[in-house]
């Protein structure tokens, strides 16, 4: 199986180790990665937009805990590091949808795309590019969660269990084919780092069970038939309920 990866330009420690059993699979090939080198908002821009669609607070009050409590699972790798040590082609674009872009690509002949950065909601033109599509995580259940933030909501809204997916993307957000899928349960002493961080340890084998999965000719997923509501980014009100849900739910 050839592979292709959506990158920005840098990869982290946590999409290195769902790489990683595919690199020792003899039977799967990573052979180019397409870094979305178009322009990011800087965190100030962000807050900006955030504040005019209401949810300023929120952000600011992320940007300012990112900033006095730096975390160890926060590491990257040059995305140029990782193609030159693991000998990967690279096609760095500001322009990936481009005819010249698309063109390059179909020269790999490459039988699926994996997205491990960038891009935001992926267009047709890449989502169609490949045998397979194009793969990418998504850590929650589909048929009743779908945006952002992972696990935020689920546990804003008492839920008892957290869905992880793995999903063959379509036009739209989370509303593609799953392929492979887990849930984990939250336990009353759960925090919400801790439940990030299991959804991460518990999901690292996932793209590669996917990949055989669709590699096997006998292979059907299911589709879903009626997806979840979409959730975005919470106002500062929603997260100050959801602190307070959290803390509370230690002794309750």
């Amino acid at each position: 199986m050839k592979i292709g990866l959506l990158s920005s330009g840098a990869i982290s420690e946590y999409r290195l180790q769902t790489l990683k059993p595919i690199f020792e699979d003899n039977n799967m090939s990573i052979k180019l990665v397409i870094v979305d080198d178009r322009p990011k908002k800087s965190i100030k821009q962000k807050i900006k937009k955030n504040f005019k669609r209401g949810r300023g607070g929120y952000m600011l009050i992320m940007a300012i805990k990112s900033i006095l409590f730096q975390k160890k699972d926060s590491a990257s790798l040059n995305i140029k590091d990782f193609c030159s040590d693991k000998n990967i082609d690279i096609i760095r674009t500001v322009k990936p949808y481009s005819d010249i872009t698309i063109s390059n690509i179909k020269k790999y002949d490459l039988d699926v795309l994996i997205l491990i950065g960038g891009y935001g909601i992926i267009k047709p033109k890449l989502l169609n590019i490949t045998k397979f599509g194009v793969l990418s995580y998504h850590h929650g259940n589909m048929r009743r969660y779908r945006g952002m933030p992972p696990a935020f909501w689920e546990l804003y809204n008492n839920e008892k269990e957290i869905g992880i997916t793995v999903q063959v993307l379509a036009e739209g957000l989370d509303c593609g084919i799953p392929i492979t899928e887990k849930t984990i349960k939250i336990n009353k002493k759960d925090s919400y780092s801790s439940i990030k961080r299991n959804l991460r340890e518990i999901s690292v084998d996932m793209m590669y069970t996917s990949l055989k999965k669709l590699s096997d000719s006998n292979f059907v997923p299911e589709k879903i038939t009626t997806f979840g509501k979409v959730y975005t980014l919470p106002n500062l009100r929603q997260w100050l309920i959801f602190s307070t849900k959290l803390f509370l739910r230690k002794f309750l």
